[in-house]
C-alpha cells in the first residue's frame, strides 16, 4: 500500500490527467523529462503544504493539505484570452468539492482555484491555476 502523501499526488495526478481540452496540450509532470514546445502546453505542479491535527487522539486522521499549480503556457503574441480561456477550463475541472479517490482515500479540491496574472516570458505567456485540497488521513 502506498505511503498517504503517494496516494494524494496520484489521486491528483489521475484528475489532472483526465482533463480533456481541444486541442490536446504536452503536459510537463514534475520529475519527467520533457521538451518545452513552440505551442501552448501545461506544466504541473505539485506542493503539499501543512498537516494539522484537529482531533486529540494520536489515531485519528489529520488534516492534510496542499496546492496543485496547473500552469498553462501560450505562445507569445497569440491572442492572450487563450491562455486565459484554458486556464478557465482547468479552473472548471477542479471546482470546489470536487472529490479525488486513491486507495482508499479522498482528496478533495477545498475551494475554488485560483487564477493568477498572466505573465510574460521569451517564448510563453503564462497563467498559473493553483488548487487548494485537502485530504483528511
Amino acid at each position: 500500500m502506498p505511503s498517504i502523501e503517494t496516494s494524494i499526488w496520484l489521486a491528483l495526478k489521475a484528475r489532472a490527467q483526465a482533463l480533456v481540452l481541444s486541442p490536446v496540450l504536452p503536459v510537463a509532470w514534475p520529475n519527467e523529462s520533457f521538451t518545452k514546445p513552440t505551442g501552448g502546453y501545461l506544466r504541473v505542479t505539485h506542493v503539499p503544504n501543512v498537516n494539522r491535527r484537529l482531533f486529540l487522539s494520536s489515531t485519528d486522521p489529520h488534516q492534510r493539505l496542499g496546492l496543485l499549480q496547473i500552469d498553462v503556457f501560450g505562445k507569445k503574441n497569440e491572442n492572450a484570452a487563450v491562455a486565459v480561456e484554458i486556464a478557465g477550463k482547468v479552473a472548471e475541472h477542479f471546482a470546489c468539492g470536487t472529490d479525488m479517490w486513491r486507495d482508499g482515500l479522498r482528496v478533495s479540491v477545498a475551494k475554488a482555484p485560483d487564477m493568477g496574472q498572466s505573465i510574460d516570458n521569451d517564448t510563453h505567456q503564462q497563467v498559473p491555476v493553483t488548487i487548494a485540497y485537502e485530504c483528511f488521513a
